[in-house]
């Protein structure tokens, strides 16, 4: 979750503007981006230190702050520290205390019983010390005109995270997007008109995983610029009071990559192992939502007998839940006269207390859908081979 001190915006009357970076902050952000280049290979203390100073462009302390954040999250990754950082002082704090000399004595000593250069071991002494690590380079150049919409979605996802609902109208390619949701296991209703309007439980409306919910949430908002139109409300709980976040359109937003396909490792096992232990059945991965009065809700596979195409399953795996939410999904699938249906839910993601509905076809699962239990809560006998 973006701190607290980096979320830039104002307040007025009952809405929350965020302060988006623009082209008139590029010139600062030119600076910091080279500031930060300089830094390349130093301890992350200096850039620390560096940071608290003004830049040689003037510009805003929050937004600067905002973007040295948005930068760091296009850092190369770090190695791990080193192990034996912790052993070698452990060496040299036992010699301390076992003679006294002075430093240069000490490590010396060290230095030869680990046969270690005394130089390396200085250097590694402290080398798994957040502020000692070396600052790493960016995983590519970046200019200011890209920062500023990085930092943009920082701020706006930092926004969401503090939200007890979101509502998202899409008009055109909106399937993929809810798809994403699905895979990212979001409490997500989807109903349709003239727009698609899909509507999340904001993460601060759950009791648990707020922080891992919200930081799922977030990564939707960069998809939505591939929609033709979109228009996003959330009512978000700030130190003035809960005020209204919107968000259109055209807004200075980095988009994501096209969101072409989005495979989840879980599900394309299970596909696998279900076709190989139920080998008279077709599986059919992401079939057509169905329309019902209360919305559209997607299964994510339909299990059809090859030799009577009448019975089929409706298979849907539920990332984070709600007993209220179980019970609004088997409702929607019952108005369309879908009783066939088994609900895969992960048991660790539970979010609310409360029971499940007592006629909800459940497969509790952790990590792995278990496909033979699938098979079972449908009266399928699994092939054995």
């Amino acid at each position: 979750m973006l701190p607290k001190a980096l979320l830039v915006y104002r307040v007025q009357a009952d809405r929350v503007l965020p302060a988006f970076l623009g082209e008139a902050d590029h010139p600062w952000l030119r600076a910091l981006i080279d500031e930060r280049e300089r830094f390349v290979g130093r301890p992350r203390h200096e850039l620390a230190a560096r940071a608290r100073e003004p830049l040689a462009i003037a510009s805003p302390p929050r937004r600067r702050a905002l973007a040295a954040h948005a930068l760091e999250g296009l850092a190369r990754p770090t190695a791990k520290p080193p192990i034996a950082a912790r052993r070698i002082r452990a060496e040299v704090f036992g010699a301390a205390a076992a003679i006294d000399a002075p430093r240069e004595v000490v490590l010396a000593e060290v230095a030869q019983r680990i046969e270690m250069p005394i130089a390396k071991l200085e250097h590694e002494l402290f080398a798994d010390l957040p502020a000692l690590r070396p600052v790493p380079p960016l995983r590519q150049a970046i200019a200011p005109v890209d920062l500023a919409p990085r930092a943009n979605l920082a701020l706006v996802q930092g926004l969401l995270a503090r939200a007890d609902q979101v509502t998202i109208d899409l008009t055109g390619n909106a399937l993929p997007i809810v798809r994403r949701a699905k895979r990212a296991g979001l409490i997500v209703n989807v109903t349709s008109g003239a727009t698609t309007r899909v509507t999340f439980s904001g993460p601060l409306a759950l009791f648990h995983h707020t922080r891992i919910y919200g930081r799922a949430l977030g990564a939707i908002v960069p998809l939505l610029a591939w929609s033709s139109r979109f228009e996003l409300e959330a009512r978000c709980r700030l130190d003035e009071g809960e005020k209204l976040l919107r968000l259109v359109s055209g807004d200075p937003i980095a988009p994501a990559v096209e969101p072409l396909a989005f495979d989840s490792a879980l599900e394309e096992r299970f596909a696998r192992d279900v076709r190989r232990l139920a080998p008279g059945w077709d599986l059919v991965r992401d079939p057509q939502p169905l329309a019902t009065d209360r919305g559209l809700v997607f299964p994510d596979f339909v299990l059809i007998d090859r030799d009577d195409t009448r019975r089929r399953w409706l298979i849907e795996i539920v990332g984070y839940w709600t007993p209220a939410y179980i019970a609004r999904k088997l409702a929607a699938y019952r108005a369309v006269e879908e009783r066939n249906v088994v609900l895969c839910i992960d048991e660790r993601q539970r979010c609310a207390a409360g029971d499940l509905p007592p006629d909800a076809r459940v497969v509790w699962f952790r990590r792995r859908v278990d496909p033979g239990a699938v098979l079972t809560a449908m009266g399928i006998a699994p092939a054995t081979f």
